[in-house]
Protein backbone atom coordinates (compact mmCIF):
# COMPACT_ATOMS: atom_id res chain seq x y z
CA UNK A 1 0.00 0.00 0.00
CA UNK A 2 1.17 3.32 -0.68
CA UNK A 3 2.16 5.85 2.18
CA UNK A 4 2.86 8.83 1.02
CA UNK A 5 -0.57 10.97 0.80
CA UNK A 6 -1.03 13.77 -1.35
CA UNK A 7 0.98 17.47 -1.00
CA UNK A 8 3.91 14.58 -0.40
CA UNK A 9 2.68 13.47 2.98
CA UNK A 10 3.98 10.89 4.81
CA UNK A 11 1.02 8.50 6.40
CA UNK A 12 1.15 4.70 7.83
CA UNK A 13 0.47 1.90 5.71
CA UNK A 14 -2.40 0.00 5.66
CA UNK A 15 -2.46 -3.55 7.66
CA UNK A 16 -4.16 -7.10 7.06
CA UNK A 17 -6.46 -8.20 10.23
CA UNK A 18 -4.56 -10.00 13.03
CA UNK A 19 -5.54 -13.63 13.65
CA UNK A 20 -7.20 -14.78 16.50
CA UNK A 21 -4.27 -16.57 17.68
CA UNK A 22 -1.16 -15.32 15.46
CA UNK A 23 2.34 -16.93 15.34
CA UNK A 24 4.53 -15.05 17.25
CA UNK A 25 8.42 -15.49 15.95
CA UNK A 26 10.71 -14.36 18.53
CA UNK A 27 14.33 -13.47 17.08
CA UNK A 28 17.61 -14.17 19.03
CA UNK A 29 20.85 -12.81 17.52
CA UNK A 30 23.73 -14.29 19.65
CA UNK A 31 27.40 -13.79 19.73
CA UNK A 32 29.80 -15.02 22.97
CA UNK A 33 26.85 -15.29 25.34
CA UNK A 34 27.16 -18.60 26.41
CA UNK A 35 27.18 -17.66 29.89
CA UNK A 36 23.57 -15.74 29.36
CA UNK A 37 21.90 -16.97 26.03
CA UNK A 38 20.45 -20.26 27.71
CA UNK A 39 18.15 -18.17 30.41
CA UNK A 40 17.57 -16.11 27.13
CA UNK A 41 16.40 -18.94 25.14
CA UNK A 42 14.50 -20.65 28.41
CA UNK A 43 12.44 -17.34 29.08
CA UNK A 44 10.80 -17.60 25.56
CA UNK A 45 10.04 -21.28 25.46
CA UNK A 46 8.43 -20.43 29.10
CA UNK A 47 5.86 -18.16 27.84
CA UNK A 48 2.57 -18.01 28.14
CA UNK A 49 1.64 -17.71 24.57
CA UNK A 50 2.24 -20.94 22.93
CA UNK A 51 2.17 -20.53 19.57
CA UNK A 52 5.40 -19.06 18.78
CA UNK A 53 8.60 -19.37 17.35
CA UNK A 54 12.10 -19.23 18.44
CA UNK A 55 14.77 -18.23 15.87
CA UNK A 56 18.18 -18.06 17.24
CA UNK A 57 21.26 -17.49 15.29
CA UNK A 58 24.66 -17.41 16.23
CA UNK A 59 26.66 -14.88 14.49
CA UNK A 60 29.99 -17.38 14.62
CA UNK A 61 30.93 -17.29 18.61
CA UNK A 62 34.01 -19.16 19.95
CA UNK A 63 32.68 -19.45 23.12
CA UNK A 64 30.34 -22.77 23.85
CA UNK A 65 27.60 -20.82 22.69
CA UNK A 66 26.69 -23.34 20.26
CA UNK A 67 26.49 -26.15 22.14
CA UNK A 68 24.17 -24.58 24.91
CA UNK A 69 22.05 -23.56 22.19
CA UNK A 70 21.86 -27.20 20.45
CA UNK A 71 20.86 -28.44 24.10
CA UNK A 72 17.98 -26.16 23.98
CA UNK A 73 17.24 -27.26 20.47
CA UNK A 74 17.47 -31.03 20.96
CA UNK A 75 14.19 -30.54 24.15
CA UNK A 76 12.05 -28.07 22.37
CA UNK A 77 10.55 -28.52 18.30
CA UNK A 78 9.56 -24.52 18.55
CA UNK A 79 13.27 -23.53 18.67
CA UNK A 80 15.34 -23.07 14.91
CA UNK A 81 19.03 -22.70 15.42
CA UNK A 82 20.76 -20.61 12.39
CA UNK A 83 24.97 -20.95 12.52
CA UNK A 84 26.76 -18.53 10.43
CA UNK A 85 29.67 -16.76 10.22
CA UNK A 86 30.47 -13.56 12.44
CA UNK A 87 29.01 -10.26 10.68
CA UNK A 88 27.87 -8.45 13.39
CA UNK A 89 24.58 -8.20 15.81
CA UNK A 90 22.28 -7.42 13.04
CA UNK A 91 22.82 -9.81 10.66
CA UNK A 92 21.85 -12.60 13.10
CA UNK A 93 18.65 -10.59 13.41
CA UNK A 94 18.56 -10.41 9.44
CA UNK A 95 19.25 -14.39 9.03
CA UNK A 96 16.72 -15.26 12.07
CA UNK A 97 13.99 -12.95 10.15
CA UNK A 98 14.58 -14.53 6.67
CA UNK A 99 13.75 -17.76 8.61
CA UNK A 100 10.69 -16.53 10.30
CA UNK A 101 7.15 -17.05 9.28
CA UNK A 102 4.98 -15.52 12.09
CA UNK A 103 2.62 -12.41 11.78
CA UNK A 104 4.37 -10.80 14.99
CA UNK A 105 8.04 -10.53 15.43
CA UNK A 106 9.58 -9.95 18.44
CA UNK A 107 12.92 -9.02 18.96
CA UNK A 108 15.20 -10.67 22.16
CA UNK A 109 18.98 -9.80 22.97
CA UNK A 110 21.20 -13.28 23.98
CA UNK A 111 21.73 -11.45 27.41
CA UNK A 112 18.05 -10.87 28.38
CA UNK A 113 14.67 -12.40 29.39
CA UNK A 114 11.66 -12.00 28.70
CA UNK A 115 8.78 -12.21 31.34
CA UNK A 116 6.35 -14.93 31.27
CA UNK A 117 2.89 -13.31 29.89
CA UNK A 118 5.32 -11.12 27.71
CA UNK A 119 4.19 -12.81 24.10
CA UNK A 120 0.69 -13.03 25.37
CA UNK A 121 0.68 -8.78 26.14
CA UNK A 122 1.94 -7.87 23.11
CA UNK A 123 -0.63 -9.65 21.04
CA UNK A 124 -3.33 -8.39 23.15
CA UNK A 125 -2.73 -5.30 22.60
CA UNK A 126 -2.02 -5.23 18.53
CA UNK A 127 -4.98 -6.89 18.68
CA UNK A 128 -6.57 -4.28 21.09
CA UNK A 129 -4.68 -1.48 18.36
CA UNK A 130 -4.74 -3.22 14.36
CA UNK A 131 -3.87 -0.20 13.01
CA UNK A 132 -0.44 0.41 14.61
CA UNK A 133 2.32 -2.28 13.31
CA UNK A 134 5.09 -1.42 16.16
CA UNK A 135 4.79 -1.85 19.60
CA UNK A 136 6.98 -0.91 22.31
CA UNK A 137 7.26 -1.59 26.15
CA UNK A 138 8.85 -0.49 28.86
CA UNK A 139 12.23 -2.98 30.38
CA UNK A 140 13.35 -3.73 33.87
CA UNK A 141 17.23 -3.24 33.95
CA UNK A 142 18.65 -5.48 36.07
CA UNK A 143 23.12 -6.57 36.55
CA UNK A 144 24.62 -9.49 35.72
CA UNK A 145 23.47 -11.07 38.86
CA UNK A 146 19.98 -10.31 37.80
CA UNK A 147 19.58 -7.65 40.69
CA UNK A 148 17.26 -5.16 39.36
CA UNK A 149 18.45 -1.67 38.59
CA UNK A 150 15.26 0.13 37.59
CA UNK A 151 12.70 0.59 34.50
CA UNK A 152 13.56 2.17 31.54
CA UNK A 153 11.92 4.47 30.88
CA UNK A 154 11.40 5.13 35.00
CA UNK A 155 9.03 7.75 34.01
CA UNK A 156 8.43 9.53 30.64
CA UNK A 157 5.76 7.99 28.94
CA UNK A 158 6.27 6.15 25.93
CA UNK A 159 5.37 6.96 22.24
CA UNK A 160 2.04 6.09 21.25
CA UNK A 161 0.32 6.97 17.81
CA UNK A 162 1.32 8.17 14.12
CA UNK A 163 4.83 9.85 14.51
CA UNK A 164 6.04 9.95 10.98
CA UNK A 165 5.18 13.74 10.25
CA UNK A 166 6.66 14.77 13.11
CA UNK A 167 9.94 12.48 12.68
CA UNK A 168 10.60 14.08 9.49
CA UNK A 169 10.42 17.87 10.54
CA UNK A 170 12.92 17.09 13.71
CA UNK A 171 15.37 14.80 12.35
CA UNK A 172 14.01 11.18 12.67
CA UNK A 173 14.62 11.07 16.67
CA UNK A 174 11.76 9.60 18.58
CA UNK A 175 12.71 9.94 22.74
CA UNK A 176 12.48 7.21 24.98
CA UNK A 177 12.77 4.25 23.29
CA UNK A 178 13.22 0.75 25.01
CA UNK A 179 16.05 -1.83 23.94
CA UNK A 180 15.99 -4.70 21.61
CA UNK A 181 14.26 -6.56 23.79
CA UNK A 182 10.97 -3.68 24.35
CA UNK A 183 10.19 -3.83 20.25
CA UNK A 184 7.94 -5.65 18.55
CA UNK A 185 6.70 -5.63 14.68
CA UNK A 186 3.91 -6.62 12.69
CA UNK A 187 5.28 -8.50 9.69
CA UNK A 188 4.22 -6.19 7.21
CA UNK A 189 6.49 -3.28 8.58
CA UNK A 190 9.44 -5.71 9.20
CA UNK A 191 9.24 -6.96 5.75
CA UNK A 192 9.82 -3.12 4.86
CA UNK A 193 12.28 -2.67 7.11
CA UNK A 194 14.17 -6.12 6.71
CA UNK A 195 17.06 -6.87 5.78
CA UNK A 196 18.86 -4.29 8.18
CA UNK A 197 22.14 -2.58 6.85
CA UNK A 198 25.32 -4.11 7.87
CA UNK A 199 28.04 -1.18 7.50
CA UNK A 200 29.33 0.18 10.72
CA UNK A 201 27.85 1.30 13.21
CA UNK A 202 25.08 0.91 11.97
CA UNK A 203 25.77 -3.04 12.22
CA UNK A 204 26.08 -2.61 16.12
CA UNK A 205 23.02 -0.71 16.78
CA UNK A 206 19.91 -2.65 15.24
CA UNK A 207 17.50 -2.02 17.84
CA UNK A 208 18.08 1.73 17.53
CA UNK A 209 17.63 1.63 13.82
CA UNK A 210 14.24 0.08 13.87
CA UNK A 211 13.06 2.67 16.43
CA UNK A 212 14.05 5.23 13.45
CA UNK A 213 12.72 3.37 10.71
CA UNK A 214 9.40 1.32 12.20
CA UNK A 215 7.49 5.33 13.04
CA UNK A 216 8.29 6.46 9.32
CA UNK A 217 5.32 3.43 8.01
CA UNK A 218 3.16 2.83 10.79
CA UNK A 219 1.54 3.96 14.45
CA UNK A 220 3.18 2.77 17.07
CA UNK A 221 1.58 1.44 20.12
CA UNK A 222 2.48 0.89 23.53
CA UNK A 223 2.37 -1.58 26.86
CA UNK A 224 3.40 0.83 30.11
CA UNK A 225 3.88 -2.07 32.03
CA UNK A 226 7.70 -3.73 31.51
CA UNK A 227 7.64 -6.95 29.91
CA UNK A 228 11.32 -7.71 29.87
CA UNK A 229 14.49 -7.70 31.63
CA UNK A 230 17.41 -6.18 30.08
CA UNK A 231 21.15 -7.22 31.45
CA UNK A 232 23.42 -4.78 32.50
CA UNK A 233 27.17 -5.62 32.40
CA UNK A 234 30.36 -4.43 30.47
CA UNK A 235 30.16 -5.85 27.24
CA UNK A 236 27.10 -4.26 26.25
CA UNK A 237 26.31 -0.81 24.83
CA UNK A 238 24.73 0.57 27.99
CA UNK A 239 26.30 -1.40 31.13
CA UNK A 240 28.58 1.28 32.04
CA UNK A 241 28.08 2.49 36.02
CA UNK A 242 29.09 6.22 34.61
CA UNK A 243 28.16 8.73 31.87
CA UNK A 244 31.33 9.81 30.06
CA UNK A 245 32.01 11.83 27.04
CA UNK A 246 32.75 9.04 25.20
CA UNK A 247 29.53 7.78 25.12
CA UNK A 248 28.52 11.23 23.92
CA UNK A 249 30.49 10.72 21.54
CA UNK A 250 29.20 7.27 20.30
CA UNK A 251 25.89 8.51 20.34
CA UNK A 252 26.58 11.66 18.09
CA UNK A 253 28.28 8.68 15.51
CA UNK A 254 25.32 6.38 15.66
CA UNK A 255 22.75 9.54 15.28
CA UNK A 256 24.38 10.40 12.17
CA UNK A 257 24.30 6.96 10.98
CA UNK A 258 20.67 6.94 11.40
CA UNK A 259 19.81 9.61 9.93
CA UNK A 260 21.50 8.60 6.88
CA UNK A 261 20.25 5.16 7.04
CA UNK A 262 16.68 7.02 7.39
CA UNK A 263 16.79 9.33 4.45
CA UNK A 264 18.12 6.38 2.03
CA UNK A 265 14.67 4.36 3.30
CA UNK A 266 12.77 7.74 2.46
CA UNK A 267 14.04 7.56 -0.89
CA UNK A 268 13.13 4.29 -1.46
CA UNK A 269 9.36 5.26 -0.44
CA UNK A 270 9.39 8.39 -2.42
CA UNK A 271 12.54 10.77 -3.33
CA UNK A 272 10.84 13.78 -2.23
CA UNK A 273 10.59 13.04 1.18
CA UNK A 274 14.31 12.45 1.48
CA UNK A 275 14.39 16.23 0.27
CA UNK A 276 12.29 17.24 2.93
CA UNK A 277 13.86 14.74 6.18
CA UNK A 278 15.03 17.79 8.32
CA UNK A 279 18.83 17.57 8.98
CA UNK A 280 19.75 15.91 12.75
CA UNK A 281 22.15 18.52 13.48
CA UNK A 282 18.93 20.82 14.03
CA UNK A 283 17.32 18.03 16.72
CA UNK A 284 17.26 19.09 20.20
CA UNK A 285 18.78 15.97 21.03
CA UNK A 286 21.61 16.03 19.01
CA UNK A 287 22.22 19.94 20.64
CA UNK A 288 21.75 18.13 24.59
CA UNK A 289 24.25 15.49 23.17
CA UNK A 290 26.91 17.88 21.20
CA UNK A 291 26.83 20.25 24.59
CA UNK A 292 27.39 17.47 27.36
CA UNK A 293 30.09 16.38 25.16
CA UNK A 294 32.07 19.10 24.83
CA UNK A 295 30.92 19.82 28.44
CA UNK A 296 32.76 15.40 29.87
CA UNK A 297 35.69 16.54 27.76
CA UNK A 298 36.41 19.81 28.60
CA UNK A 299 36.20 21.07 24.70
CA UNK A 300 36.98 24.98 24.82
CA UNK A 301 33.79 25.28 22.72
CA UNK A 302 31.75 24.28 25.20
CA UNK A 303 30.24 27.77 25.22
CA UNK A 304 28.61 27.87 21.56
CA UNK A 305 27.25 24.14 22.06
CA UNK A 306 25.79 25.41 25.56
CA UNK A 307 24.22 28.35 24.01
CA UNK A 308 22.67 25.95 20.90
CA UNK A 309 21.49 23.58 23.68
CA UNK A 310 19.35 26.41 25.79
CA UNK A 311 18.18 28.22 22.39
CA UNK A 312 16.95 24.83 21.36
CA UNK A 313 15.22 24.61 24.75
CA UNK A 314 12.70 27.59 23.88
CA UNK A 315 11.21 25.55 21.36
CA UNK A 316 10.19 22.89 23.79
CA UNK A 317 7.11 22.68 26.39
CA UNK A 318 8.34 24.28 29.83
CA UNK A 319 6.76 20.89 31.52
CA UNK A 320 9.19 18.79 29.24
CA UNK A 321 12.32 20.59 30.16
CA UNK A 322 13.64 18.45 33.32
CA UNK A 323 15.99 19.79 35.57
CA UNK A 324 16.21 23.83 33.80
CA UNK A 325 17.79 24.89 36.90
CA UNK A 326 20.44 22.50 36.49
CA UNK A 327 21.07 23.81 32.73
CA UNK A 328 21.01 27.26 33.71
CA UNK A 329 24.18 26.86 35.74
CA UNK A 330 25.87 24.14 34.23
CA UNK A 331 28.21 26.42 32.24
CA UNK A 332 29.52 27.90 35.53
CA UNK A 333 30.14 24.35 38.05
CA UNK A 334 33.04 23.31 37.72
CA UNK A 335 34.49 20.12 36.31
CA UNK A 336 34.40 17.66 38.93
CA UNK A 337 30.63 19.18 40.12
CA UNK A 338 29.23 19.38 36.70
CA UNK A 339 30.41 15.67 36.34
CA UNK A 340 29.25 13.93 39.49
CA UNK A 341 25.83 16.39 39.36
CA UNK A 342 24.85 14.95 36.03
CA UNK A 343 25.35 11.28 36.53
CA UNK A 344 23.36 12.07 39.57
CA UNK A 345 20.80 12.69 37.99
CA UNK A 346 20.82 10.15 35.27
CA UNK A 347 21.51 7.04 37.73
CA UNK A 348 18.42 5.24 38.24
CA UNK A 349 19.69 5.15 42.20
CA UNK A 350 17.10 3.50 44.55
CA UNK A 351 15.48 6.74 45.59
CA UNK A 352 14.30 7.52 42.44
CA UNK A 353 12.74 3.80 41.36
CA UNK A 354 10.99 4.50 44.55
CA UNK A 355 9.73 7.49 43.61
CA UNK A 356 8.66 6.34 40.55
CA UNK A 357 6.94 3.33 41.56
CA UNK A 358 4.98 5.29 44.25
CA UNK A 359 3.60 7.35 41.40
CA UNK A 360 2.64 4.96 39.48
CA UNK A 361 0.67 3.63 42.29
CA UNK A 362 -1.53 6.92 43.10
Amino acid sequence: MPIVEQDNMLCPIELRPIPAEPLVSILVSNYNYARYIGDSIQSALDQTYTNLELIVCDDGSTDDSISVIEEYERKDPRLRFIRKRNEGQASGFNAAFAASRGEIIALLDSDDLFLPHKVERIVANFQANPDSGFGLHRIIRINANLQRQGVWPMSAALPKGWYGSRLMEDGGILAFMPPTSGLSLRRQVADRIFPLPLESPLVKCPDQLITRLAPLITNVTREDEALSQYRLHSNNNYGQDRVTAAFFKRELEYCDALWGAQERFLKTIDPRLAEDFQPVSLSHYILYNKFLYARLAKSPDVRYHYDLFMASLTSLERRDVRYLWFWKISPYLPYVVFDFAFNLMTRQSWLKQLVARMKKMS
